[in-house]
């Protein structure tokens, strides 16, 4: 199969790091797959910013880099040029929103939905509207797709985690304290994860905090524990250091973080938020809580910190669950779905709103 994924920037986003996986595993099958992403209008301060970036966080990962396919920029997805029978798969809401723009191609078309985007309704919404199939990558999306959209869905498929990069990587002697990842987008609720590491350390001052970012550090978190654009050992190497791992957004994707905190061995408290459902089975391997409810969360990693026997419950289940999730049948899945629209006389569109959903991968113990 000729395969374009077309990404709405080339930066170290979630989906950017799904996409390339994907797509170089793809490519590993023998299919022809290429990558092609939106070039955004830099400004001088942009440029001096980027340049920055790479001095001080140069060994940070590129995402982007890991698949070893063509990768072109674009400006302006109408005048992208694509194959005859390339299917073109539209990765996240901003690009799924446009493919209007390609109503004139014959070639298959696919959205992948990474996220709900909820500080961009309009957005989502004329997503939606278009009579594209759609694929996802959490049940949450697959309910608002039924409610909102037109097209048929074709399936959830739930991202993966490389457990050879994610594991307990020190002994669980050497594990200690609470850890989070900070976002500086609203979605990303950083006034609930300050408000919440600002609470836990004056209750109890005696736990260690860790907090990593791609964003710089906001005034309300102190610089000896924030470290900005982890390598993925980095990264590790904090998760597998934390007995309570803290995933507070005010709305997640399919949230690798989750995932990876628990193959790391966290027992992880997130927020009620979308895909952390799919992962999480609230008081069996991990707890669920209400967006945006600063007490409720402290609340649980008290509980957690205060009870060995139930922490280790919880950690030793959220080790079961991240083994669930693999590449390998996420690939499958998705190899199998576009095959399916590489063949037009399979493929059986439905009315506009309804759907036949097929749910690939994922259970949670």
């Amino acid at each position: 199969m000729k395969i374009a994924f077309v990404l709405p920037g080339s930066g170290n986003s979630g989906g950017v790091r799904c996409t390339s996986i994907v797509a170089e595993m793809l490519r590993n099958r023998g299919h022809e797959v290429r990558i092609l992403h939106e070039e955004p209008d830099f400004s001088v301060l942009d440029w001096a910013k980027a340049a920055r970036n790479r001095i001080l966080y140069g060994n940070a990962p590129s995402w982007l880099a890991q698949f070893k396919g063509p990768i072109a920029a674009f400006k302006g997805l109408g005048g992208c040029h694509f194959d005859e029978g390339e299917i073109i798969v539209a990765v996240g809401m901003i690009i799924s929103a446009q493919m209007d723009l390609l109503g004139s191609l014959q070639n298959p078309k696919l959205q992948y939905l990474h996220g709900s985007t909820p500080d961009r309704l309009d957005r989502r919404k004329k997503a939606f509207s278009l009579p594209i199939p759609k694929i996802a990558v959490a049940t949450y999306l697959k309910d608002l797709v039924e409610k909102e959209g037109n097209g048929e869905f074709l399936g959830v498929i739930h991202n993966g985690i490389d457990l050879g990069e994610y594991f307990p990587a020190v002994p669980e002697s050497s594990r200690d304290g609470v850890g989070t990842i900070y976002g500086s987008h609203p979605v990303k609720d950083p006034k609930t994860v300050i408000g919440v590491l600002q609470g836990l350390s004056k209750l109890r001052p005696d736990v260690q905090l860790r907090v990593f970012s791609g964003d710089r550090r906001p005034r309300g978190i102190s610089r000896s524990i924030y470290l900005r654009q982890p390598t993925v050992d980095q990264a590790r190497d904090i998760y597998s250091r934390s007995q309570v791992w803290i995933m507070a957004s005010e709305s997640e994707g399919f949230s690798m973080p989750v995932l990876e905190a628990m193959a790391c061995g966290c027992a992880v408290v997130a927020t009620d938020c979308g895909g952390p459902k799919d992962q999480i089975v609230d008081g069996q391997n991990g707890f669920l809580v209400p967006v945006g409810d600063v007490e409720q969360i402290i609340s649980r990693i008290l509980l957690l910190l205060n009870n060995p026997d139930l922490r280790t419950r919880i950690q030793k289940n959220a080790l079961e669950t991240s083994r669930q999730f693999t590449w390998e049948k996420c690939v499958d899945a998705l190899e199998a779905t576009l095959g399916r629209l590489a063949r037009q006389d399979d493929r059986h569109p439905t009315a506009p709103g309804n759907s036949r959903t097929r749910i690939f991968t994922g259970s949670t113990t």
